[in-house]
């Protein structure tokens, strides 16, 4: 197969000696070229050149083109690869805090995550992404939803009697808590339970509904302010400073810190235009009002976080993090 290098800049750039090479890093994501995530790559890289003046290129790698999906964490640590964007819960084996990334009731839109760097939950997720071997650069939030078969699921009550799939460990305790089975399929097969009625419904990002064409196979989608979000991250590979310099090496944080609002205003906008696609091909759209999200924002800190706080030595700690500035 071709490899497709997705290069933000030239590979070259003038000097005070002459013709100097830039320095190129190698930026893997595991989804298709048309996901909001690819374009976060692309955004980042096109400052990374900006505020590096070209000295710094970015080669995107996509659709898990260098690497599988999980094993870009391995990547990283090895040094084969400079930078990833990667959901922070699939760390949740190494480092438990991890886990909080996929927690049900902190998130209602992407915008929320963003006041984490200024809260002492931030270090807190520095340390535990450090704990295995990369370095977390910048976060951003992908919201997540219920699509489901039959009957509308609008409350947790609703739940009850559904075979469901959740996002992680902490949502799936959540769904068995109000009643559901819980069955757990690689993603790919989410469409096939469905059809065959192995599921009668999913909590699951927005991208997913659309990638795997779930449209075809719910019959009704929760949609507006939700209760659970995914937090993906961009992480570094540790020999990333010493590559580029100190300088450069700073002007890279900085162009993901600076890329996170981009990344959610594009997620609400993703989300909304998901939504509205999904109506225009048949499935009954569903808009929680207050006082709905409500009841799923106080169910999930009776059933996901008691569970959090229990199998995560510093879950009670993190939960209070959140709310409090560095």
């Amino acid at each position: 197969m071709k490899k497709i290098l997705w290069t933000a800049v030239a590979m070259l750039t003038l000097g005070s000696q002459g013709v100097m090479a830039a320095t190129n890093l190698k930026f893997s994501h595991s989804y298709t070229q048309s996901d909001a995530r690819h374009e976060w790559a692309a955004h980042v890289a096109g400052l990374i050149n900006e505020k590096t003046n070209g000295e710094v290129t970015v080669s995107i790698h996509p659709n898990q083109q260098i690497s599988k999906a999980m094993a870009q964490h391995q990547g990283l640590q090895q040094r084969r690869i400079d930078m990833a964007i990667y959901p922070l819960p699939w760390l949740s084996g190494m480092a438990p805090l991890t886990e909080i990334g996929a927690l049900p009731g902190l998130v209602t839109e992407p915008k929320d995550g963003l006041v984490w760097r200024e809260r002492r939950i931030w270090p807190m997720l520095e340390q535990a992404v450090a704990s295995t071997g990369v370095v977390l650069a910048g976060s951003g939030w992908a919201m997540a939803t219920i699509g489901n078969t039959g009957k509308p699921i609008l409350l947790p009550s609703d739940l009850a009697q559904n075979k469901m799939r959740g996002l992680g460990k902490s949502s799936e305790s959540m769904l068995m808590e109000n009643g559901a089975t819980i069955t757990s399929l690689p993603a790919s097969e989410i469409y096939q339970g469905l059809q065959t009625g192995v599921l009668t419904g999913v909590l699951t990002q927005y991208a997913s509904f659309e990638g795997y064409n779930l449209n075809e196979v719910i019959d009704h989608l929760m949609v507006g302010k939700g209760f659970i979000g995914g937090m993906h991250t961009i992480l570094l590979s540790p020999g990333v400073q010493k590559k580029v310099g100190d300088q450069h090496y700073q002007a890279i944080l900085e162009a993901v810190q600076e890329s996170e609002a981009w990344f959610a205003d594009k997620m609400a906008a993703d989300s909304q235009r998901i939504a509205q696609e999904f109506g225009e091909r048949g499935v009954t759209l569903h808009s929680l009002s207050d006082e709905q999200l409500q009841a799923w924002l106080d169910n999930a800190k009776k059933t996901a976080w008691p569970w959090f706080v229990k199998n995560v030595p510093e879950g009670a700690d993190a939960l209070k993090a959140i709310d409090e500035p560095l």
